[in-house]
């Protein structure tokens, strides 16, 4: 198996589940883009809001990490992926020797409006190269604050410009959802052929 065939694992927000429409363009995309089906992850507190219809939070933080690397603990060598909270959990993974790369698509580094409650820890001992898609309007991670703080070298941070924490970019910038999916899953393609 060739490195930019490795399977790819995407795990949900803590809000939204698979069925999220967002999330189903960017799986669809992605897939497309790599040739090879995305493996969408869902935890199981999703699990269970979608078969009852009622809204759970997430579980604490610490119980998704081993969650999302049962998915995975059958591979050899596999990329790990998620949006906000999926890629805060895909983060922490990087000690299994099979995970190979990390994407995030709007990495949490703080709750809404509170930078002062930073998560930067998080991304302070990756083991593998991690990439960063975040909107330069993230109210969980702003390119304003992000572009002040010191990252690992091993992180590297693509902004879409005008986009906030969902990918929706104002009117001014002419872009459509659709649009967006499709840079996102470009950016994803072309960073893990440079960097597995």
């Amino acid at each position: 198996m060739s490195m930019n065939s490795l399977p790819l694992y995407l795990a949900h927000g803590a809000g939204a589940g698979h069925s999220n429409s967002f999330l189903k363009q960017l799986c669809e995309a992605i897939s497309e883009q790599r040739q090879q089906a995305v493996i969408p992850v869902t935890f199981s507190y999703m699990k269970e809001q979608e078969r009852s219809g009622k809204k759970r939070p997430p579980p604490k933080f610490p119980t998704l990490v081993p969650e999302y690397a049962e998915y995975i603990e059958h591979n050899s060598s596999c990329v790990v992926a998620g949006k906000s909270m999926g890629g805060r959990v895909a983060t922490q993974l990087t000690n299994l020797a099979m995970v190979k790369a990390v994407v995030c698509f709007g990495f949490p580094f703080y709750p809404a409006g509170k930078p002062e409650k930073h998560r930067l820890s998080f991304l302070a001992e990756l083991k593998a190269p991690c990439l960063i898609i975040q909107g330069t309007r993230d109210q969980l991670g702003s390119y304003d604050w992000v572009s002040q703080q010191s990252l690992p070298e091993n992180i590297e941070i693509l902004w879409i410009e005008g986009a906030d924490h969902d990918f929706k970019t104002l009117k001014k910038y002419n872009k459509n959802i659709e649009d967006t999916v499709l840079e996102l899953a470009i950016h994803t393609k072309n960073w893990l052929e440079k960097n597995i």
